[in-house]
């Protein structure tokens, strides 16, 4: 019997061992799990990417924001307006915003007893029209139409519509100006006083403006310094219609006139060099004669 006890007893131990060894793979099991943390310790780099992807992205934004400063100066590609285009600008300027109100006030003038209440109306509708509507419209003035030439800011881009109101005012100014000056002239010492000062004002603004334009690099005025404006020469793009094509089509005049005032100074100049030609022709000959004579006489 008690050896019966003792086998069985090797029995009983026996499974109990394996069955410890087998148990130990499930800890192998626990430590394979380990790599689930170390991949969540490596997923942390991903949440500080965040604020580096932020850096890169604040540091490309800043070139952009350099990109934005507005230029100075005359843009690139652009040529500013010649003094034969300016002067026909300002002259068809002139004519159709003083042209009618001269006529009518020379109507007036004769002592003729007429109604001109259309006539005064049709003036004040194209001085408003060249003033107010066309370069709020579209930058330019019917002058700038027939000279093909526009004014821009240093970004290339039409300046603000307050620029060409201003700059459109300068000749109001002057005329109204002088108006008041000799209206309220002889009544200084009264209510006129004022009245005089403003004309004053207006006509100061205007030949500070003449002088700026003069003396200027870029031929800019007052308002043109305020608003970096620049007027240079106008290439129509051909993709007008409508009135905008119509008034794009002013400037074929504008060429043809620029085109016979540079014949002009082409047969002026010409002809200047043919009389100085002829006069040194003639003065060679004079001296010529004159060494004849000494020979003669010797």
């Amino acid at each position: 019997m008690g050896l019966l006890d003792k086998v069985d007893n090797l029995d009983d131990e026996k499974p109990a061992k394996a069955v410890a060894k087998k148990a130990q793979p499930k800890k192998a099991v626990a430590k394979k799990a380990q790599p689930k943390k170390a991949v969540a310790k490596k997923a942390q780099p991903k949440k500080a990417a965040k604020p580096a992807k932020a850096a890169k992205a604040a540091k490309a934004a800043k070139p952009e924001g350099e990109k934005r400063i507005r230029p100075s100066g005359l843009p690139e590609g652009y040529e500013l307006t010649g003094k034969m285009p300016r002067y026909i600008g300002w002259l068809i300027n002139f004519a159709w915003n003083f042209g009618v109100a001269i006529g009518l006030l020379s109507i007036l003038s004769t002592g003729a007893d007429s109604d001109l209440t259309w006539g005064w109306a049709g003036a004040f509708l194209m001085i408003v029209l060249n003033w107010l509507v066309l370069p709020i419209w579209t930058g330019r003035n019917i002058g700038e139409f027939v000279s093909r030439s526009k004014y821009i800011n240093s970004s290339g881009s039409k300046p603000f519509p307050a620029h060409a109101v201003l700059n459109n005012s300068l000749g109001f100014m002057g005329l109204i100006g002088m108006i008041l000056m000799f209206v309220y002239f002889q009544d200084i010492s009264g209510s006129g006083m004022v009245p005089f000062v403003i004309g004053i004002v207006m006509i100061v603004l205007w030949i500070v403006n003449f002088f700026l334009k003069k003396n200027s690099d870029y031929s800019q005025g007052i308002f043109d310094l305020a608003f970096s404006a620049y007027l240079v020469n106008h290439v129509a793009t051909g993709t007008e219609t409508g009135w905008l094509a119509r008034f794009e089509s002013l400037g074929d005049f504008g060429d043809k006139w620029q085109e016979k005032q540079a014949s002009r100074q082409e047969k002026a100049v010409k002809k200047a060099e043919d009389r100085a030609k002829a006069a040194a022709e003639a003065n060679d000959a004079k001296e010529a004669e004159a060494e004849d004579a000494e020979v003669s006489e010797d």
